[in-house]
């Protein structure tokens, strides 16, 4: 059994959502977790895992980077304003 909630909601500057989710499986063999994902209105996709909140949205802001460059990150934005 997994618990999974949203933590944080981020609005962007191009009109989609950075959502923060904490990730708690019920068992001791695995940590706690965040995963962030991003909204853009027709879709919601995961875009970073990380043991912080923080570690996270880097992780999502590498991928961004990788797959789209570096231009409109909506993870480099949401970093920002932290």
């Amino acid at each position: 059994m997994v618990k999974m909630g949203q933590v944080k909601t981020y609005e962007t500057k191009q009109g989609g959502l950075v959502i923060v989710y904490k990730v708690t499986p019920s068992e001791e063999l695995f940590n706690t977790f965040y995963l962030v994902t991003f909204d853009d209105c027709i879709s919601e996709q995961a875009w970073g895992l990380g043991s912080t909140e923080t570690e996270a949205l880097e992780t999502a802001m590498r991928e961004w980077d990788q797959k789209n460059g570096q231009d409109d990150n909506p993870f480099k934005e949401i970093l920002g304003k932290q």
